[in-house]
Protein backbone atom coordinates (compact mmCIF):
# COMPACT_ATOMS: atom_id res chain seq x y z
CA UNK A 1 0.00 0.00 0.00
CA UNK A 2 1.38 3.40 -0.97
CA UNK A 3 1.13 5.91 1.88
CA UNK A 4 2.29 9.47 2.35
CA UNK A 5 5.23 8.07 4.32
CA UNK A 6 6.47 6.44 1.13
CA UNK A 7 6.42 9.80 -0.67
CA UNK A 8 9.34 11.23 1.25
CA UNK A 9 10.47 14.62 -0.02
CA UNK A 10 13.63 15.29 1.93
CA UNK A 11 14.01 18.79 0.46
CA UNK A 12 10.58 19.79 1.81
CA UNK A 13 11.33 18.33 5.22
CA UNK A 14 14.72 20.03 5.43
CA UNK A 15 13.18 23.34 4.32
CA UNK A 16 10.55 22.94 7.06
CA UNK A 17 13.24 22.21 9.68
CA UNK A 18 15.37 25.16 8.57
CA UNK A 19 12.32 27.43 8.65
CA UNK A 20 11.24 26.49 12.14
CA UNK A 21 14.81 26.56 13.49
CA UNK A 22 15.16 30.12 12.14
CA UNK A 23 11.83 30.96 13.80
CA UNK A 24 12.93 29.47 17.13
CA UNK A 25 16.04 31.65 17.10
CA UNK A 26 14.24 34.93 16.36
CA UNK A 27 13.25 37.38 19.08
CA UNK A 28 9.74 36.52 20.30
CA UNK A 29 7.93 39.38 18.58
CA UNK A 30 9.72 38.83 15.26
CA UNK A 31 8.86 35.15 15.44
CA UNK A 32 5.24 35.92 16.07
CA UNK A 33 5.17 38.32 13.12
CA UNK A 34 5.93 35.30 10.95
CA UNK A 35 3.47 33.09 12.83
CA UNK A 36 0.63 35.59 12.53
CA UNK A 37 -0.48 33.77 9.37
CA UNK A 38 -2.02 31.04 11.57
CA UNK A 39 -4.61 33.55 12.81
CA UNK A 40 -6.18 33.96 9.38
CA UNK A 41 -9.95 34.61 9.41
CA UNK A 42 -12.52 36.10 7.04
CA UNK A 43 -13.85 38.29 9.88
CA UNK A 44 -11.55 41.16 10.95
CA UNK A 45 -12.67 41.13 14.60
CA UNK A 46 -12.16 37.37 14.83
CA UNK A 47 -8.73 37.65 13.18
CA UNK A 48 -7.70 40.28 15.73
CA UNK A 49 -8.85 38.02 18.58
CA UNK A 50 -7.05 35.04 17.06
CA UNK A 51 -3.83 37.04 16.57
CA UNK A 52 -3.82 37.91 20.27
CA UNK A 53 -4.61 34.31 21.23
CA UNK A 54 -1.81 32.86 19.10
CA UNK A 55 0.61 35.60 20.18
CA UNK A 56 -0.04 34.66 23.83
CA UNK A 57 0.31 30.99 22.91
CA UNK A 58 3.69 31.59 21.18
CA UNK A 59 4.96 33.63 24.12
CA UNK A 60 3.87 30.96 26.61
CA UNK A 61 5.85 28.33 24.68
CA UNK A 62 8.99 30.52 24.79
CA UNK A 63 9.93 29.81 21.15
CA UNK A 64 9.51 26.04 21.54
CA UNK A 65 8.18 25.47 18.03
CA UNK A 66 7.09 21.86 18.49
CA UNK A 67 4.89 22.63 21.48
CA UNK A 68 3.31 25.54 19.61
CA UNK A 69 2.89 23.73 16.28
CA UNK A 70 1.38 20.52 17.66
CA UNK A 71 -1.36 22.49 19.40
CA UNK A 72 -2.56 24.04 16.14
CA UNK A 73 -5.36 22.42 14.14
CA UNK A 74 -4.06 20.92 10.90
CA UNK A 75 -5.60 23.65 8.76
CA UNK A 76 -3.75 26.31 10.76
CA UNK A 77 -0.54 24.28 10.47
CA UNK A 78 -1.19 24.40 6.75
CA UNK A 79 -1.37 28.21 6.80
CA UNK A 80 2.13 28.21 8.28
CA UNK A 81 3.42 25.69 5.74
CA UNK A 82 2.13 27.91 2.96
CA UNK A 83 3.89 30.88 4.58
CA UNK A 84 7.08 28.86 4.13
CA UNK A 85 6.20 27.89 0.51
CA UNK A 86 5.48 24.28 1.42
CA UNK A 87 2.40 23.48 -0.63
CA UNK A 88 0.80 20.18 -1.59
CA UNK A 89 -1.70 19.89 -4.42
CA UNK A 90 -4.44 18.67 -2.04
CA UNK A 91 -4.18 21.73 0.23
CA UNK A 92 -6.61 24.02 -1.61
CA UNK A 93 -9.50 21.55 -1.50
CA UNK A 94 -8.86 20.75 2.15
CA UNK A 95 -8.73 24.45 3.16
CA UNK A 96 -11.86 25.24 1.15
CA UNK A 97 -13.74 22.44 2.91
CA UNK A 98 -12.47 23.58 6.33
CA UNK A 99 -13.67 27.13 5.70
CA UNK A 100 -17.01 25.90 4.33
CA UNK A 101 -17.74 23.55 7.23
CA UNK A 102 -15.96 23.72 10.59
CA UNK A 103 -16.82 20.08 11.29
CA UNK A 104 -14.71 19.06 8.31
CA UNK A 105 -11.65 20.59 10.00
CA UNK A 106 -12.28 18.41 13.05
CA UNK A 107 -12.96 15.14 11.27
CA UNK A 108 -11.23 15.12 7.89
CA UNK A 109 -7.78 13.80 7.23
CA UNK A 110 -5.29 16.59 6.51
CA UNK A 111 -3.28 16.60 3.26
CA UNK A 112 -0.25 14.29 3.14
CA UNK A 113 2.53 16.84 3.69
CA UNK A 114 0.71 18.32 6.68
CA UNK A 115 0.26 14.87 8.24
CA UNK A 116 3.88 13.94 7.53
CA UNK A 117 5.33 17.06 9.13
CA UNK A 118 2.95 16.81 12.10
CA UNK A 119 4.06 13.20 12.68
CA UNK A 120 7.70 14.21 12.45
CA UNK A 121 7.39 17.06 14.98
CA UNK A 122 5.39 14.77 17.27
CA UNK A 123 8.23 12.23 17.13
CA UNK A 124 10.75 14.99 17.88
CA UNK A 125 8.80 16.13 20.93
CA UNK A 126 8.32 12.61 22.29
CA UNK A 127 11.73 11.01 21.73
CA UNK A 128 15.18 11.93 22.89
CA UNK A 129 18.20 11.56 20.63
CA UNK A 130 19.64 8.27 21.87
CA UNK A 131 21.95 5.71 20.28
CA UNK A 132 19.22 3.01 20.31
CA UNK A 133 16.35 5.17 19.10
CA UNK A 134 13.82 2.44 18.37
CA UNK A 135 14.05 -1.35 18.55
CA UNK A 136 15.12 -1.36 14.88
CA UNK A 137 16.99 1.95 14.61
CA UNK A 138 20.41 2.69 16.03
CA UNK A 139 22.05 6.08 15.46
CA UNK A 140 25.75 6.23 14.62
CA UNK A 141 26.44 9.56 16.27
CA UNK A 142 24.52 11.28 19.02
CA UNK A 143 25.25 14.65 20.62
CA UNK A 144 27.72 14.37 23.48
CA UNK A 145 26.01 17.08 25.56
CA UNK A 146 23.03 15.66 27.44
CA UNK A 147 20.90 18.80 27.02
CA UNK A 148 21.26 18.47 23.22
CA UNK A 149 19.82 14.95 23.37
CA UNK A 150 16.53 15.98 24.97
CA UNK A 151 13.54 15.35 22.71
CA UNK A 152 12.22 18.58 21.19
CA UNK A 153 12.01 20.32 17.84
CA UNK A 154 15.14 22.42 18.43
CA UNK A 155 17.47 19.53 19.30
CA UNK A 156 16.13 17.22 16.62
CA UNK A 157 16.20 20.01 14.05
CA UNK A 158 19.86 20.71 14.74
CA UNK A 159 20.66 17.01 14.73
CA UNK A 160 18.91 16.34 11.41
CA UNK A 161 20.55 19.37 9.80
CA UNK A 162 23.98 18.15 10.94
CA UNK A 163 23.67 14.80 9.14
CA UNK A 164 25.17 14.48 5.65
CA UNK A 165 22.52 12.08 4.31
CA UNK A 166 19.35 12.41 6.44
CA UNK A 167 17.05 10.57 3.97
CA UNK A 168 17.22 7.15 5.64
CA UNK A 169 16.84 8.51 9.15
CA UNK A 170 13.86 10.68 8.18
CA UNK A 171 12.17 7.73 6.50
CA UNK A 172 12.70 5.58 9.61
CA UNK A 173 11.42 8.31 11.93
CA UNK A 174 8.28 8.79 9.85
CA UNK A 175 7.61 5.06 9.62
CA UNK A 176 8.07 4.73 13.38
CA UNK A 177 5.68 7.64 13.99
CA UNK A 178 2.96 6.20 11.77
CA UNK A 179 -0.26 5.31 13.54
Amino acid sequence: MNTFFDELNVDHILHFIRSYRRLEQMPLEDGFAELACVAKSNQPAEEKRLRQHFRNHWYSKERAFGRFYLNLPHYRQLYLLHQWDLVHYEDATYLWECERDGRFALMAQAPPLTRQLHALVLFFENHGINRQLTPTLELDNVPTEFDQRFGNSANWGEYILSIDQPDGLLRELLHHGRL
